[in-house]
Order: C-alpha cells, then sequence, then structure tokens
C-alpha cells in the first residue's frame, strides 16, 4: 500500500486544479511509490509570484522561478501546477535528494501514462525544478 497525504498538503492542495490533485493522488498511493511526499505549494497570488521571482535578483538567496507575476500556471485559480517532493517523517523537505526527487518525477508521469493523463514534470525543464509539476 502507497502513502497518503497529511492534513498540511491536502490543505495545500485545496486550490489545486482536481485533474492534477488526482494525478499526484494516485501517484501517492501507488505501490510502487519511491517516498513519502509533501506538498510545498498549489496556487500562487502575483504578489507571492512576485517575491519568488525577486529571490537572486533584488532579493538575497539563489533563484527559484523564473515566471513573473501572471506568467506561472502556479497564478491560475484553480492552480494548473503544485510543487511537492520527498520529504522525512516531520515533513520537511529533502530539497538536497536529487535522487529522491527524479524517482518521483519518473514515478509521477509513469502514472500518467498508465492512466492516460497529462502532466510536465519540471525536471525536464531547461532549468532543473523537481518539485514542479503541471498540467
Amino acid at each position: 500500500m502507497g502513502y497518503r497525504w497529511g492534513s498540511r498538503s491536502l490543505a495545500r492542495l485545496s486550490d489545486v486544479h482536481p485533474d492534477l490533485v488526482e494525478l499526484l493522488t494516485k501517484a501517492l498511493e501507488h505501490p510502487d511509490c519511491p517516498c513519502d511526499i509533501t506538498v510545498v505549494e498549489g496556487h500562487r497570488t502575483n504578489e507571492r509570484q512576485a517575491e519568488l521571482y525577486a529571490k537572486g535578483r533584488t532579493e538575497p538567496g539563489p533563484r527559484v522561478t523564473n515566471a513573473k507575476p501572471g506568467q506561472s500556471k502556479h497564478n491560475s485559480m484553480p492552480s494548473d501546477a503544485v510543487d511537492c517532493g520527498p520529504c522525512d517523517r516531520r515533513g520537511d523537505v529533502l530539497w538536497n535528494n536529487k535522487a529522491l526527487f527524479d524517482a518521483w518525477g519518473a514515478h509521477v508521469k509513469r502514472v500518467a501514462a498508465e492512466e492516460g493523463l497529462r502532466v510536465r514534470w519540471g525536471g525536464d525543464f531547461s532549468w532543473y525544478d523537481g518539485a514542479h509539476f503541471e498540467r
């Protein structure tokens, strides 16, 4: 038996497009799911998108997005994008474990193909974004 979403992840999925929630839930609950997953973010306001876009540009830290406000699939309502990734038992994302992100991404794409569902994974983008999935 696979994993299940925790309450924090379920709350963050509440504003994500139902097709994307369905796919990620099927992938998470699938017996071959490689790891436990937590949802980092679903819908983003334009203000939140601007805050993230500023990182590594006008604010300290590494760049985390190339999308300006209104340009991200996270900005639609419901959101056509969600960020989620492997986590430890406390629900903390294992950001430094690229192998787990890659395994999760490949798993989601496999489940999508089996179910006839559409998904794009950020690990396949020219700029690696292993936590990102969009419809």
